[in-house]
């Protein structure tokens, strides 16, 4: 309940006490940066002033050597994000870098900037939820159990539980299945501490024109009236293009096909690929958002 209290205070607040977002976006493939950018760019307030978007394109140094021209290439890369970024008031920041550790260049790029929200793109074979699972296991009981190399090697190999490790702010893990247009949004909650999603729910139904279903698993928003009063207002502050799922109804997995991208809190998708729901591994493009660990 602490946690709830906490969020709620910061949420009802006047907008000009929001921290503004500082976010780093990192990829090494180019449709999966300019489709993150596209989200970090739906993330920035235009209430907000100094918001900003750095973007970094990463590259093993084998592959950046046989770039001609890195000034060029550089530019025809972030062209068509340019483009979609521009169309806020955050200011844009693109790099082009060459590492042998991407981890650590992450993590040094995101100090450097003081960024507050990092955005990792990744492929969907690098992070799947069989994969993830696989690795919890492993992680829960290293003695007894023998994980073949091939099965864990893309998440351990890859980072992203270094990353994660290593990492303590807040941090969106996407994995992208081959995203192109957003028009429909669906937000699982499914985990109090899920709640933190709300502040990002709050910048998409402003920036954008999807449409945005809510399935409140745990009933959470209709149990503290001071929730279910800040979402009925930013319902109709959003034209109602913010709908809550009827729970009496059954999540179809032709309803999950239509949808373009998922939003989920850590917690929340960790619950989600251990159930039995049969949709749950067959998710669209997924940002899985990790809250800032408090110290």
């Amino acid at each position: 309940m602490a946690l709830i209290n906490k969020f709620l205070k910061k949420t009802i607040s006047d907008q000009d006490d929001e921290v503004p977002l500082n976010i780093l976006v990192c990829f090494s493939k180019p449709e999966t940066g300019k489709a993150l950018c596209k989200i970090a760019n739906y993330f920035v307030q235009s209430k907000l002033k100094n918001e900003q978007i750095a973007s970094m394109h990463l590259l093993e140094k084998e592959e950046f050597d046989k770039i001609e021209n890195i000034e060029t290439y550089k530019a025809t890369l972030y062209e068509e994000v340019m483009k979609e970024c521009r169309k806020g008031n955050a200011m844009i920041r693109t790099f082009v870098k060459s590492s042998d550790d991407f981890v650590a260049e992450i993590l040094s790029t995101s100090d450097e900037l003081d960024s507050n929200l990092l955005l990792i793109g990744i492929g969907k074979t690098v992070f799947t939820p069989q994969l993830w699972g696989a690795y919890q296991k492993f992680q829960a009981d290293k003695g007894a159990l023998q994980e073949p190399e091939t099965t864990l090697e893309n998440i351990s190999n890859k980072g992203v539980s270094s990353l994660l490790e290593r990492n303590d702010k807040t941090t969106g893990i996407f994995i992208d299945h081959d995203l192109n247009t957003i028009d429909e949004i669906f937000i699982p909650i499914l985990d109090k501490t899920d709640i933190h999603i709300f502040d990002y729910i709050k910048r998409l139904a402003e920036k954008t024109t999807a449409q945005i279903t809510i399935w409140d698993a745990i009933g959470i928003i209709e149990s503290i009236p001071e929730l279910k009063k800040m979402f009925q207002t930013l319902q109709k502050n959003s034209d109602n293009s913010v709908s809550l799922w009827d729970n009496s109804k059954k999540i179809e997995y032709d309803f999950i096909k239509q949808q373009d991208l998922v939003i989920v809190g850590f917690d929340g998708w960790v619950k989600l690929i251990s159930s039995a729901i049969t949709w749950s591994h067959s998710l669209p493009s997924t940002l899985i958002i990790r809250k800032k660990i408090q110290n």
